[in-house]
């Protein structure tokens, strides 16, 4: 007995894939748009540190004692605010004695009047000369006394401007005795106290730091500081996950040989206080 096996094939549904070159033509184009035409940034991560906007030893050019301190460590100064005063006794009495010989007017006065009195005697004798009652000896005479009372009126005037300029010299070295605070700042340091003298080869009195403001200090390769730009927006990061917008304050002129970094400095607004000099901090940027 034969049996007759059927073989049964499933169908098999094909669907043409038709494929339209112009859409080839315009994928192949956009990619080499992307890989060639357009620019690929690269973003590095370049680590820094803050600074004070300003630090300095403030001194005196002047010697002697100092007679009053009004700051201590960590006290907020002001700019102008007096820092120290010197001794200033033997100032006092010079600023005193200058100031009387300002005010004094009676050496101007009494050269003033003789000369107007010398000039009215001068004019009688004129008037006597045409009436024959006076001499030309005489007349010589009277124009050479009045000359003299002219000069030393003109010399009082002289010493009374000479008296103001000492005056206002008195005072400002009265002024000098006074160490005042240049900038805004905070006292980091006392290196003197009271009683202590200053000399010229000590003259420091105290260390200030301006920290309303700082400077975050980077140090970029040489080849990325060219995307940078003098007071470009840039966003500085701390490691405790705080960020603030800077300013590029400066960008160095020189590349160090042994690192082939440039000093970057960005100026960071630090009025609120929020962020300590000497912190570390980094800097995201593109090249």
């Amino acid at each position: 007995m034969v049996k007759n096996h059927l073989s049964v094939k499933p169908n098999r549904c094909r669907i043409p894939c038709v494929v339209d070159p112009m859409s080839i033509r315009i994928a192949c184009s956009l990619l080499a748009i992307f890989l060639f035409a357009s620019p690929v940034s690269t973003y590095a991560q370049i680590n820094g540190f803050t600074q004070p906007f300003r630090e300095i030893d403030l001194a005196s050019d002047e010697t002697g004692s100092i007679f009053a301190l009004n700051v201590d460590s960590g006290s907020v100064v002001e700019a102008g605010q007096i820092i120290a005063r010197l001794d200033d006794g033997v100032q006092k009495l010079q600023v005193e004695q200058a100031n009387h010989l300002s005010r004094s007017k009676s050496a101007l006065e009494s050269a003033r009047k003789t000369y107007e009195k010398r000039q009215l005697i001068t004019e009688r004798i004129r008037d006597l000369i045409s009436t024959g009652h006076a001499t030309d000896s005489e007349l010589i005479r009277a124009d050479l006394e009045e000359a003299i009372a002219q000069a030393n009126y003109m010399a009082a005037q002289e010493n009374t401007i000479g008296h103001d300029i000492n005056l206002r010299k008195a005072e400002l070295m009265l002024e000098r005795r006074l160490i005042r605070a240049p900038f805004a700042a905070v006292v980091a340091k006392v290196h003197r106290r009271e009683g202590e003298f200053l000399s010229p080869m000590k003259p420091e009195i105290v260390r200030l730091v301006q920290v309303n403001q700082l400077l975050a200090i980077f140090n970029i390769p040489s080849h990325q500081v060219k995307s940078l730009k003098q007071d470009q927006t840039l966003i500085v990061a701390f490691h405790d996950g705080n960020e603030t917008n800077g300013t590029l304050h400066a960008i160095g002129v020189q590349t160090d040989a042994e690192s082939g970094t440039v000093e970057v400095k960005v100026l960071l607004d630090n009025s609120a206080g929020n962020f300590r000099s000497g912190e570390q901090c980094y800097l995201d940027i593109s090249f």
